[in-house]
Parts: C-alpha cells; structure tokens; sequence
C-alpha cells in the first residue's frame, strides 16, 4: 500500500487563483507512482481528514484530482468516507434523480429552460 503522505499532495492546475494569499481552489492529488484503489483511497480520507479539513477551510474548496472514483456508487462510498452527515436533497423547482446513497443527477429541465444564479442549498 502506498504511503498516506503520497496519497493527499497539494496539486498546483493553471486555473487556480490567489485570493488573498490563498490559492483557490485548493487542490490534491496523489503521487503519480501510486497505484490505489478504492478502499484504500477511503481509509486514507478517513486517517487524513484533519489535513482535508484544513484546506478546505482555508480555500473554501477542495478538488480531488486523480483519485479511483469511477461510479456513482465509487463517488457515494468517497463521500461518506468523510463522515459528514447526510443532508437529504427535499426538492426544489429543479427536477432530479437520485443516482445512489447521496448522489444526485444535475438539473434535468429541458435545455431551452433558463437556469437562474441560485445556491444549491437555498431551497432547504
């Protein structure tokens, strides 16, 4: 198994911005020798969540990059590895199906439907 400390490496992509000494978004990644597959990726969030934690409080996100997340039920098990309590999705004006566990599909209104600027909690 790969080390912990080459699974979760601040990534610099060209899209990022410094926004007040930080950069935004934060981002990790794994070294590229490593080979990791699903299970070991959610131990590892779990050993490493402090760390996580830490950059997204400072950015205000965080990107995970290059990580065995394949499926919807690959992205369900990756997002409860981080223990957060679920927030049930109660609707709103949008149309959506639940995928698996937590995920959700995008926006199904048909394309001609103008989307306004809304956040995605706003309706809870």
């Amino acid at each position: 198994m790969a080390e912990v400390g080459d699974l979760f490496l601040e990534t610099p992509i060209p899209q990022q911005k410094t926004v007040g000494g930080v950069l935004f978004p934060a981002v990790v990644s794994p070294k590229a020798a490593v080979e990791l597959d699903l299970r070991q990726f959610t131990e590892a969030v779990k050993d490493r969540k402090p760390r996580l934690e830490a950059l997204l409080r400072s950015s205000g996100v965080l990107l995970l990059r290059g990580y065995p997340v394949r499926t919807a039920t690959d992205f369900d098990r990756a997002v409860e590895a981080f223990g957060y309590e679920e927030l049930p999705y109660v609707g709103g004006a949008a149309p959506r199906t639940n995928v698996v566990g937590r995920v959700f599909t995008a926006n199904e209104s048909p394309p001609d439907q103008p989307i306004p600027f809304h956040h995605e909690m706003a309706q809870v």
